[in-house]
């Protein structure tokens, strides 16, 4: 099969990927795509003191990791079990480029349940984890001239997403006076005639804030009156402590803007697994089904055919797992709260919280360095997720309880050493 493009669609394309017309040989290597740059700015550096910790583990240090949302649960065993009934079932070959439609009915009945709405098997693209599922959408919806919103907080990854495409990321800082809640005024001062996407997460990570329902109603109408896509990142919307979680898909008049990115991977404890969905209004179903076909051609069978009983059989364990880390969240964050010098930010759901260390004269990248080489604690640097919040550590609460309270009192004595000094 041929495709021949016009003289005006290459000088575009060769404009986009920041090909000159001079392919001149330099001696050096070919160039890149422009767009590389997009996903290799300030946030692609966002894991090096995890990288490191990782490394002194190796060497036999005594680490403990706050860092990656990798909790310590195994995945329970009935999951296991139906991949290896699946792998022993020969379950080893392509699948459908959307997904198993086993699958994507259970994601459907899951969502219709969640949301309160009729969410069709059509809607549902299944994607290796998450952050691909993000990554296809945002390709499918902004590029070259466009622009996306970001709220500030934001995930490590969404900078290089929302740029990874040609499109230009706009963020809005949402205030830890408020309890990082939406501000919807804000947010309107922001939007213009290029944007084309507002990028929201909630429970948000890493600030752990459960946007209420009339602030989401409020983003989901500007959305709709701008002609504006809404993208709820919704991996975190099962672990939630003291509220309800509400999704912008329950709202009936916005089913064909809004678009929910969601997985197993938090909720089932299934992070390796690496299997996640978009729900999406049905032509961008089919944009993002063809968009898989030529990054991914199909995921694993067996993978989603455990996914398929998780989702359908395993419920209590995701009631478990929630309590677990609200347990964990109460206790961390009170023995936090008590160490002179931080302040910290009570989440509402999820497994992280945000500690700004200004008062010590610190930022966060310099805290987080400062406190793997002193006392062996591995968290993630604020300026991970955003500019306002370089002030700031990600402390997730990630392993038991006895491991997490040693975590804290390491901290206290990092802590109480620099007030002295």
């Amino acid at each position: 099969m041929s495709c021949s493009l016009s003289q005006e669609e290459q000088l575009w394309f060769r404009a986009a990927c920041g090909v000159s017309r001079s392919m001149k040989n330099t001696g050096m290597s070919p160039p890149f795509s422009a767009l590389t740059k997009g996903y290799s700015g300030p946030r692609s550096k966002a894991w090096d003191v995890t990288d490191r910790a990782t490394r002194m583990d190796r060497d036999g240090a005594d680490i403990i990791h706050l860092g990656v949302g990798d909790p310590d649960f195994d995945t329970p065993a009935g999951i296991v079990d139906r991949a290896v009934t699946s792998l022993r079932s020969a379950r080893t070959h392509y699948s459908p480029i959307p997904g198993e439609p086993e699958l994507r009915n259970a994601v459907a009945e899951a969502c219709s349940y969640q949301y309160g709405t009729d969410t069709k098997a059509a809607q549902v693209c299944i994607f290796p984890g998450a952050q691909c599922a993000l990554f296809a959408t945002m390709l499918c919806l902004a590029g070259p001239g466009d622009e996306v919103i970001l709220l500030e907080p934001f995930y490590a990854t969404y900078e290089g997403v929302a740029q990874a495409g040609g499109a230009t990321m706009v963020t809005v800082a949402l205030s830890p006076d408020d309890d990082f809640s939406l501000n919807i005024d804000r947010i309107a001062d922001a939007v213009t005639d290029k944007t084309r996407v507002i990028l929201m997460n909630s429970p948000g990570n890493p600030s752990g804030a459960v946007f209420d329902q009339k602030s989401i109603e409020s983003l989901t109408r500007l959305c709709r009156d701008k002609n504006i896509w809404l993208v709820s990142d919704e991996v975190y919307s099962q672990l939630i402590f003291d509220v309800e979680h509400y999704s912008p898909l329950s709202i009936p008049q916005a089913q064909d803007n809004v678009i929910v990115i969601s997985s197993v991977s938090k909720s089932f404890a299934m992070t390796g697994w690496r299997l996640g969905w978009t729900i999406a209004p049905p032509e961008l179903a089919s944009h993002l089904s063809n968009l898989s076909q030529c990054l991914l051609f199909g995921v694993s069978q067996f993978t989603q055919d455990a996914v398929a009983y998780a989702l359908r059989n395993e419920h209590q364990q995701v009631a478990t797992f929630c309590n677990i880390f609200k347990q964990r969240r109460d206790m961390f964050c009170d023995a936090l709260e008590n160490i002179d010098g931080l302040i910290v930010h009570h989440p509402g759901g999820g497994m992280f919280t945000m500690v700004d260390v200004s008062a010590l004269g610190y930022d966060g990248e310099k805290f987080a360095n400062e406190l793997l080489d002193d006392c062996g604690v591995a968290v993630v640097p604020g300026f991970a997720f955003g500019d306002s919040v370089r002030s700031c550590v990600r402390i997730g609460y990630l392993c038991d309880e006895k491991q997490l309270m040693d975590a804290a009192n390491r901290i206290k004595k990092f802590v109480a050493h620099r007030i002295t000094e």
